[in-house]
């Protein structure tokens, strides 16, 4: 999509996103290593007015804590930084900078207002218990996090995992979503629901 900006950084090619609202106005998913310096190489005048976490999975927020500091973002996750959720102990030498989530969304809001636009919130547990993902539908856009990859599925053999929730989630509330839905995981290209609901192995 044309007002959709991609970057892949850190250890696991994790991808953050920049949804464009208005001039130099942006609107960023995720928080990858890297992510910083990557908007102010490419996007120098760039305020970014949110920062939208899927889950803290350590590779989604490594750099949160300094996009928050760089550009004032408002800090949106389904709970406030925990370092249990990061899973930073399963990864030595990992060095982690804690952050403040200024709006804690948990499990019940389903909708919110962001750069102007109109977001659906799903709650989909199961690769992370914290996961989110964040929906504009009226322009057939879904951040999936690491909830739906284009022909996979998140891990669910993490802390916290739970397979059968992951896959009630997705059908409950992702795959029955309209078949031209644009869907931009946390790693990986990007996919449709039409594509995933015809060739995704591990949904059938």
């Amino acid at each position: 999509m044309e007002h959709i900006r991609m970057y892949t950084g850190g250890a696991l090619e994790t991808n953050g996103y920049l949804v464009i609202t208005g001039a130099d106005l942006y609107i960023a998913v995720d928080a990858p290593e890297g992510f910083t310096d990557w908007i102010l190489s490419h996007r120098p005048n760039a305020r970014i007015t949110d920062l939208l976490i899927t889950h803290q999975h350590f590779d989604h927020i490594q750099d949160a804590a300094r996009m928050k500091r760089q550009f004032g973002c408002t800090v949106h996750a389904h709970s406030p930084f925990t370092e249990s959720l990061t899973l930073s102990r399963l990864w030595s030498g990992l060095q982690l900078e804690p952050f403040e989530v200024d709006d804690v969304i948990g499990e019940a809001r389903h909708t919110d207002s962001w750069g102007g636009k109109a977001w659906h919130i799903h709650y989909v547990p199961g690769h992370a218990p914290d996961s989110l993902v964040y929906h504009m539908a009226d322009e057939s856009i879904l951040f999936s996090g690491d909830v739906l990859f284009a022909g996979s599925i998140g891990r669910s053999d993490f802390p916290g995992g739970d397979r059968n929730a992951l896959l009630g989630g997705l059908r409950a509330r992702i795959l029955n979503q309209p078949a031209n839905t644009n869907v931009y995981p946390g790693h990986g290209p990007y996919t449709t629901i039409k594509n995933e609901i015809l060739s995704n192995p591990f949904i059938h």
